[in-house]
């Protein structure tokens, strides 16, 4: 007597089942995986531009406040210096060389939009009849305010917070406040002016 029974060689439509429920599940976790390993590696492009443009925004304040030099124009205070505002004559990098002359009037602030800026023009060694526009050049986006502070010398030696007059002070420190919710740490910069013209 010859078994008449089938041959079941497939799958039953449980085991595929489990088999779409196991790839759907490693399905989710290698995407959920590579959106964690984006959002990571996102995050540290960020922050390692962020401290280039720290790093950056630190050597050009740095340059500009250790080249500041006695002498604007006949109508200025050489340097004049309040705790959110910084304005002096000093000699541009070797960048500006096209420009007729290096030596420029700037001011470093921080704008209605949040912004830290260098507003500067040339400041030629005459008074001109026409005085050149000022350029404003953005140092850093999503900057809350700036704190300056001016260190003197002599009998009331110390940290002040406004300057003015035609010798620089000892020391400036700039101090950049960010929003609450801004990663970026920046230590206050703190540079020394030439104290002599011309040296």
């Amino acid at each position: 007597m010859s078994g008449s029974g089938s041959d079941t060689s497939g799958f039953t439509l449980l085991e595929i089942l489990v088999v779409l429920v196991v790839l759907g599940l490693l399905f989710v976790g290698l995407t959920q995986g590579l959106g964690v390993g984006l959002q990571s590696w996102d995050r540290q492009r960020r922050i390692q531009d962020s401290v280039s443009e720290l790093d950056a925004t630190d050597r050009a304040l740095r340059g500009l406040i250790e080249q500041m030099d006695p002498g604007g124009r006949m109508e200025m205070s050489d340097v004049e210096g309040t705790p959110r505002t910084l304005q002096f004559t000093t000699e541009l990098p070797q960048a500006a060389g096209a420009l007729s002359t290096r030596r420029a009037e700037l001011m470093l602030l921080v704008d209605s939009r949040h912004r830290l800026l260098l507003r500067w023009a040339s400041s030629p060694h005459f008074v001109p009849i026409t005085p050149a526009p000022p350029v404003e050049t953005v140092l850093l986006t999503g900057v809350d305010h700036i704190d300056l502070s001016y260190k003197s010398t002599g009998p009331a030696a110390g940290w002040q917070t406004s300057w003015s007059g035609s010798v620089p002070p000892m020391l400036v420190r700039i101090h950049i406040g960010f929003p609450p919710n801004d990663p970026r740490l920046w230590p206050d910069l703190v540079a020394a002016p030439m104290l002599q013209r011309g040296g």
